[in-house]
C-alpha cells in the first residue's frame, strides 16, 4: 500500500473528543470505541476522505491498558475514512448511519485480524473488502494462468474458474445492496459500478470499417452521457469517497473530447447535478471552477465565464466572498470579449509614419496573426525574432499577415526594435494616444500574446507560442490547397 498523506482542513472538519470511558454518547451521536494492545500510550489517527483528499479528522489516544474512544454528540458525516497509525499501517473503515461500535485491532496483522462489532454495516463492509481482495488475488492467478498457459483445457479451466469469480463479485456486492439500500455502502458501491455500454445502433449489415467508426461515435455518446450515471451529486456522502474527484477529473480528461465546446456543457451539467443540495452545489461549484482556471485547454475560459455569469456573478453562490467574487470578476472581464470562436475586435491604430491602420484591413485571406508586446519583455525578446524567423516561410502568402502591435508610446523604443528584428515584413501598429483601447478587447495582462483571427476575424486560437502557430500554420494552410 502506499502512503496516505493526512491534511488538515479545520473550516470544514468539526472537532471530536476522545474519551477513555463514558456512555453518555450512546445512540445519541458518535461512540466509536478501539482496542489496540501493541498500541498502549500511542495516538490513532482518524482521517476523513474529502473531495478526492485525505483530511484529519481525529486523534485517539490509546491508554496504558490498550484502549482508546472517540465520543460525540453529533455523528460523524457519513463516509470514508481511516484509522491510521503511521505509514505502513492504516485501513479503510467505511462509517455510515450507525455509529456505536468497537474496533478490535492487532497491528501485526492489518486489515485480517480486525473485528469490528456493534454496527452491521460497518461490520460487513469491512468483510466484503477483505473477500473482495482475497477475490483479486484468486482473480490474478486465474488471468496469469490463461496468459501464461499452453494446455488448451488448463486455460478453458481457468476461464471458468475467472467467470465464476466474476459472478461471486456481482452476487456478493449485490448482496450487501440489498441489505442496506440507501445507505452509505450501497451509495459507495454504487458509485464503483461504470454503466454498460448499450449500443444505438445495429451494425450487422454494415461493412466492416463503417461498422467500427459508428461503433466508436456510439460508445463514445454513450459514456459522454452515461459515464457518471450511478453517482448522486446532491448527496454529500458522494464527496466523502476516496474515488469521486479522481472519477469525475477522468470523465473531463479522458472521456469526453478535449475541445472546449465539447467539455462545458457537460461541466455546467454536473453543477446544475449538484443542485438538490446547497453543500453538493458548493463542492461542485468549486470543483469545476478550479478545473476551468487550471486547464490548459485552449478556450477553456469559456468555462471560467459561464460559471461566473450562471453562479458566482449573481449571487447564487451564496458561499462566495467579496475577495473571491473580485478576482472572479477581474479575471472574466479579462477574458470575456476575446474568447475562442468570438469575434475578434477591429482595432484602430497608427503606423510608423502616422497613418491610421485598421486590423481588419491588415488581414490575411485565411489567417491574422495579432502580436502584442514591449520590447523590454524577456519573453518578447525571445518570441519576437522566433515569429519573425517563422514569417520568413510565409511573408509572401496572401493567406496569412501579421499585425505586431507596440503596446507602449516610445516611438523610438519601438523603431529600434522593429529595426532590430528585423519585422520590416510585418504590419507594425502602436497606438500612443489610446484610443483603440486594445487591452480592453483583447487579453493582455500578460506579454507577448499571440492572437489568430481566421477569415471572419474571429478567435481561432489564442495565447499560443510560436511552435505552436508553426504547427497551425502547416496544417491550416496546407489543408486550404
Amino acid at each position: 500500500m502506499k502512503n496516505k498523506i493526512l491534511l488538515l482542513l479545520p473550516a470544514l472538519i468539526m472537532p471530536f473528543t476522545a474519551h477513555s470511558g463514558n456512555n453518555s454518547f450512546k445512540n445519541t451521536g458518535t461512540d466509536i470505541r478501539i482496542t489496540a494492545p501493541q498500541l498502549k500510550n500511542e495516538d490513532v489517527f482518524l482521517g476523513q476522505y474529502f473531495m478526492g483528499k485525505l483530511y484529519s479528522k481525529d486523534t485517539i489516544r490509546i491508554d496504558r491498558k490498550g484502549n482508546g474512544r472517540l465520543q460525540s454528540q453529533e455523528k460523524l458525516p457519513e463516509g470514508m475514512y481511516v484509522v491510521y497509525f503511521d505509514s505502513t499501517r492504516f485501513f479503510d473503515l467505511l462509517i455510515g448511519s450507525e455509529q456505536d461500535f468497537s474496533v478490535k485491532i492487532d497491528t501485526a496483522d492489518i486489515p485480517q485480524s480486525i473485528e469490528i462489532k456493534g454496527s452491521g454495516e460497518t461490520a460487513d463492509f469491512f468483510q466484503y473488502t477483505l473477500g473482495l481482495i482475497e477475490k483479486q488475488k484468486r482473480a490474478a492467478e486465474y488471468n496469469q494462468r490463461i496468459k501464461q498457459g499452453n494446455d488448451s483445457n488448463d486455460i478453458a479451466a481457468a476461464k471458468a474458474e475467472l467467470d465464476l469469480l466474476n459472478e461471486a463479485f456481482k452476487a456478493d456486492k449485490a448482496a450487501l445492496e440489498s441489505k442496506y439500500p440507501e445507505s452509505m455502502t450501497s451509495l459507495f458501491l454504487n458509485g464503483l459500478q461504470i454503466p454498460e455500454f448499450e449500443p444505438a445502433n445495429n451494425y450487422d449489415n454494415l461493412p466492416a470499417g463503417k461498422k467500427d467508426s459508428l461503433s466508436i461515435m456510439d460508445r463514445y455518446m454513450f459514456y459522454s452521457r452515461h459515464y457518471l450515471d450511478n453517482f448522486d451529486f446532491s448527496d454529500e456522502r458522494t464527496f466523502r469517497t476516496p474515488y469521486c474527484i479522481n472519477t469525475i477529473n477522468r470523465y473531463l480528461n479522458d472521456i469526453l473530447v478535449q475541445s472546449y465546446d465539447s467539455i462545458i456543457p457537460h461541466a455546467i451539467d454536473l453543477v446544475e447535478r449538484s443542485r438538490g443540495s446547497e453543500e453538493c452545489f458548493r463542492y461542485m461549484c468549486s470543483h469545476i471552477l478550479d478545473y476551468a482556471v487550471k486547464s490548459n485547454i485552449m478556450g477553456m475560459d469559456s468555462l471560467l465565464v459561464a460559471l461566473a455569469d450562471r453562479y458566482y456573478l449573481n449571487g447564487v453562490a451564496t458561499w462566495a466572498d467579496s475577495a473571491l467574487i473580485d478576482g472572479i470578476r477581474t479575471e472574466v472581464d479579462n477574458v470575456r470579449r476575446c474568447l475562442v470562436g468570438k469575434q475578434g475586435h477591429d482595432l484602430i491604430a497608427k503606423d510608423i509614419d502616422g497613418n491610421r491602420v485598421s486590423l481588419y484591413g491588415s488581414a490575411g485571406d485565411k489567417f491574422t496573426v495579432l502580436f502584442f508586446y514591449e520590447p523590454s519583455c524577456g519573453h518578447c525578446k525571445t518570441t519576437t525574432p522566433a515569429l519573425v524567423e517563422f514569417y520568413k516561410k510565409y511573408k509572401d502568402d496572401p493567406r496569412i499577415r501579421i499585425v505586431a502591435f507596440y503596446m507602449l508610446t516610445d516611438r523610438q523604443e519601438w523603431s529600434d526594435f522593429i529595426q532590430k528584428n528585423g519585422m520590416q515584413d510585418f504590419v507594425n501598429v502602436w497606438d500612443p494616444d489610446r484610443t483603440s483601447f486594445y487591452w480592453y478587447w483583447y487579453d493582455t495582462s500578460s506579454t507577448p500574446q499571440i492572437y489568430v483571427l481566421d477569415k471572419d476575424n474571429k478567435i481561432f486560437v489564442k495565447r499560443i507560442d510560436v511552435p505552436t502557430l508553426e504547427m497551425i500554420a502547416k496544417h491550416e494552410l496546407k489543408s486550404d490547397i
